[in-house]
């Protein structure tokens, strides 16, 4: 027996009501399991060890895990002692991963605390930029190829160009706290071809 239109329509809408719910419901699940792996991994804030080699790290401040909830803790150091406008101070950095705008996009924050003292409390500021890239200011008529030569293409690679400062996105291979002070030692020695070098900030969009 032939059904209506009326009953035609309906049934269509009552599969797409179905297929929606199914759809929401499968959505719900993926990330829930995403949320189960994130936690099981080493490096979740509450294993309190870190993802890259297995050394523990300090528990995150308030602060931190504010701006980054769902982060991996790679890399910790603590108790580094900086220059600070010419005074010494006590340093511990967290280098965290953590999602970009896309699902895809891997970030990688370095997290920095600075104090007068070698102990640390949850409180003070907290200084966010990303731990793989650094901006870097060629002088005038040095060409991209002239600074590509002078690095090790293994290790670092030129990846974009900041348009209002006419700066250029250098990626480095090695983020760890260690591996990013070598590189900008290495290239604070290119004086005959980089001009500036600056981190570049990391905003939460929180």
């Amino acid at each position: 027996m032939a059904i209506s239109k009326k009953e035609r329509s309906l049934s269509i809408w009552v599969g797409i009501a179905i297929g929606v719910a199914v759809s929401s419901m499968l959505v719900r699940y993926a990330l829930q399991k995403k949320t189960e792996q994130t936690q099981e991994r080493p490096g979740n804030y509450k294993s309190q060890i870190c993802a890259a080699d297995g050394s523990p790290f300090d528990a995150l401040p308030v602060q931190i895990k504010k701006k980054i909830p769902h982060g991996i803790v790679v890399y910790f150091e603590n108790n580094q002692t900086v220059t600070d406008n010419n005074s010494a101070l006590h340093a511990r950095t967290w280098i965290i991963e953590s999602a970009g705008s896309f699902r895809s996009e891997r970030l990688f924050v370095s997290v920095k605390q600075k104090s007068t003292q070698s102990t640390f409390t949850d409180e003070g500021e907290f200084f966010f930029h990303r731990a793989s890239e650094l901006y870097l200011k060629p002088f005038p008529g040095v060409k991209k190829i002239n600074i590509e030569n002078s690095l090790d293409p293994e290790k670092y690679k030129i990846i974009g160009r900041n348009s209002k400062t006419d700066e250029w996105i250098l990626q480095i291979k090695d983020f760890s706290p260690v591996g990013f002070r070598n590189s900008l030692q290495r290239l604070k020695g290119m004086k005959n071809l980089i001009s500036t070098i600056n981190l570049i900030p990391w905003v939460s969009d929180r």
